[in-house]
């Protein structure tokens, strides 16, 4: 009779562990926790009471019986009063014993007083015993924990869900502070009006056809957004000069990007080197551009991307001294720079994201929109097969 007995408590207790493991809504594992709890002792009645959340009042999680005891009106004194985690048969005169509650088990995991366990009496009709007692007291251990484990997991879930929408706030200012900065920029020049916006857009499209990270393409993004805030230290007569500059006054427009790399260094960015792509955007890959003179084998791919999508939106676009170049013969112009001014991996992952947005292959294009409304999209298109197919024949010798 002992050896069934005890084989039943380890059935019983193998029970509770699969549901305190089981992928259950957390309120069914409360239902069955007290019917593992109710079968084990053949008791009649039952309930688990915990705090809520967030204001820490005592609740029935799940109960079956005792539906007139009132969880707020219930003396806790006694319970927290009596060893942790120890069951005991409540006093004559308590409002627990007199709904019929046999046994008591107080919940606490370390100092945490988590709730505690009701039982009824027995079906027998017989006293709860000590041996019964020493299981409650595994039986409340395993619950207390379970109980603790879900309420540190809402905890959790209501941090992440603030942090959430703090960083998208966050996210949200940041962009509209980048936005502002855009502005001013455009309003120094009204020729190149929106073309922050314009190189932001291409270079994202850019690196995502590359296969970069969702993290490092938003770098990029604020790579293009700020990539000429130098130029707000430059003189709107210089910006807006429609006959050809005077030495002096090319060394100071190329001036703009060391002073944005100045700028923009003082800020804790959460992306990697977005003052180097910024600084060296007017680089060339054959060693004759500002401000270093770095060769391709010194520059990244970040900067090989802004370099391309700022010359490109700079030969489309309509400039005081002058007329914007057809997206053809941009095209051309780019592929006639390939290796010294362009990186061909670069150019070839721009001609394929352009081709995806003509066929209607991307859901929402990034380039097209700001392009030359009279453009025929037959000629590019065709223009870009071709490209294409060199491109890649290239990128398969080397």
């Amino acid at each position: 009779m002992e050896l069934r007995k005890a084989l039943f408590n380890i059935a019983s207790l193998s029970d509770l562990g699969g549901e305190i493991t089981s992928e259950k809504d957390f309120q069914e594992k409360l239902k069955s926790f007290l019917h593992v709890v109710l079968g084990t002792f053949l008791a009649s009645s039952g309930a688990i009471a915990c705090r809520d959340r967030p204001d820490g009042r005592i609740v029935f999680a799940e109960r079956k019986g005792f539906e007139k005891l009132a969880p707020q009106e219930i003396d806790l004194s006694p319970l927290l009063a009596a060893a942790k985690n120890e069951p005991y048969r409540p006093d004559g005169g308590s409002s627990l014993r007199a709904e019929g509650a046999e046994a008591v088990v107080p919940l606490w995991v370390k100092d945490d007083f988590i709730g505690f366990i009701l039982l009824g009496a027995k079906f027998t009709a017989e006293p709860y015993t000590p041996e019964d007692f020493e299981m409650l007291v595994v039986f409340a251990r395993q619950i207390a924990i379970a109980l603790k484990n879900h309420a540190l997991f809402l905890d959790l879930t209501e941090k992440l869900e603030e942090n959430r929408k703090l960083y998208e706030e966050m996210r949200r200012i940041y962009h509209d502070t980048l936005q502002a900065f855009a502005a001013a920029i455009d309003a120094k020049d009204v020729y190149t009006r929106h073309h922050s916006q314009r190189v932001a857009r291409y270079s994202v499209a850019i690196a995502r056809e590359l296969g970069w990270s969702e993290h490092d393409i938003e770098g990029i993004y604020v790579a293009g957004f700020l990539h000429d805030v130098g130029k707000l230290v430059i003189s709107n007569e210089l910006l807006n000069k429609r006959t050809p500059f005077t030495p002096e006054e090319i060394e100071e427009v190329r001036r703009h990007s060391l002073v944005s790399y100045k700028i923009i260094s003082q800020i804790r960015f959460p992306w990697k080197d977005i003052e180097k792509i910024i600084r060296h955007h007017h680089e060339r890959l054959d060693g004759t551009g500002y401000p270093d003179a770095l060769k391709s084998e010194d520059l990244s791919e970040g900067v090989k991307i802004l370099a391309l999508a700022d010359s490109f939106d700079a030969m489309t676009s309509q400039r005081a001294y002058r007329e914007k170049m057809d997206v053809q013969k941009a095209l051309d112009e780019l592929k006639n720079c390939l290796h010294r001014q362009f990186d061909d991996r670069v150019l070839l992952a721009f001609c394929r994201v352009l081709d995806k947005e003509i066929r209607g292959e991307l859901p929402e294009p990034d380039i097209l929109p700001h392009l030359d409304r009279e453009s025929d999209l037959s000629v590019i298109s065709s223009l870009l097969q071709g490209l294409i197919r060199e491109l890649s024949d290239n990128d398969a010798d080397g």
